[in-house]
């Protein structure tokens, strides 16, 4: 199984490098980018789409982040009530049963 994951990772990369030269290829244009009285230096189309890219990433990642701290803290509420609940069964259990 490790040589099967090993495997797919060299293939994945070997795509993503083949896909980046080919982009830089493809996309050796300059641009600048304008926005109001605002432009930017004049770079690659491919430096603009990696920057969108890594951006992207970015926010995605931090999106993620703030669930996942969302899930882990709604988690600890949800163990202390188990904690709390087994405790008052434990507590009901071993208390005399009234008639």
């Amino acid at each position: 199984m490790r040589k099967l994951t090993r495997w797919i990772t060299a293939i994945v990369f070997v795509c993503v490098v083949v896909i980046s030269v080919l982009a830089v290829l493809d996309n050796r244009g300059r641009v600048a980018l304008h926005f109001l009285n605002w432009a930017t230096p004049e770079i690659s189309v491919y430096w603009w789409l990696v920057a969108a890219f890594v951006l992207g990433v970015t926010v995605g990642w931090l999106g993620a982040g703030v669930r996942v701290l969302r899930v882990h803290a709604g988690n600890r509420r949800l163990r202390r009530d188990l904690e709390q609940s087994q405790t008052e069964l434990a507590r009901v259990k071993s208390s005399p049963p009234s008639i």
